[in-house]
């Protein structure tokens, strides 16, 4: 009978190979075989052999621990999928952008009210940050329709009549401040009555051309 000794020499010389139980019991007895599970299961449980695979025992030094792979690639499922949540945090960046705009103009607007009370008609800085607003607000590409920049004026709390603001609109337009564009098709707008009325036609857009 061999004793834990002569099984773990044997599993000693065998080195990174390792041996498998026939080999250790040296027969294929179910007696032999048995006898030699209990003391490789004793080996096991002391640390001084391990597994190589399922058929084979080796030292605890020839056991190879297999390398983890990293992926160094990504799949075009992954990629759409890392733009796709690229897009969604523009977007909710996008929003916070324009809210905090909106917070900032409103700031704005309440320190000018406690600086000096608002009068009856804007000034020119005042119809420029109306202008300036109803562009971001509605993308209009630099043409603002006049019955919205009116809208924001009085949003913004200015009182005025239609005539009064579009002969400070003219006046700017004649000092060449911004560009009052005529309507290329009047009959098509929802508010073409709002326009201005002039020899030119129905001015209908404003485009600011000097800030300064």
């Amino acid at each position: 009978m061999k004793s834990k000794e002569d099984v773990l020499e044997i599993i000693a010389n065998a080195k990174e190979n390792g041996a498998t139980l026939t080999e250790i019991a040296g027969t294929r007895s179910k007696k032999g075989r048995e006898y030699i599970k209990e003391i490789l299961e004793e080996l096991i449980n002391d640390k001084l052999i391990v597994k190589k695979n399922k058929s084979r025992f080796v030292l605890p030094q020839y056991k190879k621990t297999k390398k983890k792979t990293v992926k160094n690639y990504v799949t075009r499922e992954e990629l759409e999928g890392i733009v796709n949540e690229i897009y969604k945090d523009l977007a909710k960046l996008n929003d916070k952008i324009d809210r905090a705009f909106e917070y900032i103009d409103e700031v704005f607007l309440q320190m000018k009210k406690e600086k000096k009370s608002v009068s009856k008609l804007p000034d020119r800085e005042e119809m420029l940050i109306a202008y300036d607003n109803v562009n971001r607000k509605e993308n209009a590409g630099d043409s603002v329709p006049i019955p919205d920049f009116k809208r924001e004026l009085r949003r913004m709390g200015f009182t005025f009549t239609d005539q009064e603001i579009n002969e400070l609109l003219l006046d700017l337009d004649k000092a060449e401040i911004i560009y009052l564009q005529q309507a290329n098709d009047p009959e098509t707008l929802e508010e073409k009555d709002k326009g201005i009325k002039t020899e030119r036609g129905i001015l209908f857009y404003i485009t600011w051309i000097k800030r300064s």
